[in-house]
């Protein structure tokens, strides 16, 4: 088996999800885009990059980020066409350091930036509060009431925080 190198990637998204309009989360199928196909979307689509340069700037073979590439590129194409909603999450990367993410507490109104090519914090390190939001958003793509997430096609009593509330068509 060869081991997957990981990719270098310069920005992470502003946002985790993209849904169609006026239909809850909870209720759409969810197309899962990593960091790293983003990422070669964004080199190559956005900034219009050579894939030769793409590719080097990420730290793959001209063929791995091709695949890369037309994966994300697919996986774009389907939920557009489909009406999927569009997580971006996961994958095998590495932060190069150009894109700074910042997080705030909740309880205490902390806010601080994690240490580079960590994963995302699961509490806050002023108080210990699992109730922390990435900047300029959840990106949960859910509601958030009364210390709660919740599905506006849920009902008042049956709030839920897990992910199984995500219906899959």
């Amino acid at each position: 088996m060869v081991n997957r190198v990981k990719r270098r990637v310069s920005c992470f998204p502003k946002a985790t999800y993209y849904k169609p309009r006026e239909i809850p989360l909870c209720c759409l199928e969810i197309a899962n885009l990593s960091i790293e196909e983003l990422e070669a979307i964004r080199l190559c689509d956005l900034l219009q990059m050579e894939q030769n340069e793409a590719a080097d700037r990420m730290g793959v073979s001209r063929k791995t980020f091709w695949i890369d590439l037309q994966r994300a590129r697919q996986k774009v194409a389907d939920a557009l066409v489909n009406g999927k909603a569009i997580e971006i999450s996961g994958g095998e990367y590495v932060n190069t350091g150009e894109c700074r993410v910042n997080y705030l507490c909740k309880e205490c109104d902390y806010v601080w930036e994690p240490e580079l090519n960590h994963n995302r914090p699961t509490s806050c390190p002023s108080c210990g509060s699992n109730l922390i939001f990435r900047l300029g958003g959840d990106g949960k793509g859910k509601r958030f009431i009364e210390n709660n997430y919740c599905c506006p096609k849920e009902k008042e009593g049956s709030r839920s925080t897990d992910e199984g509330s995500k219906k899959k068509r």
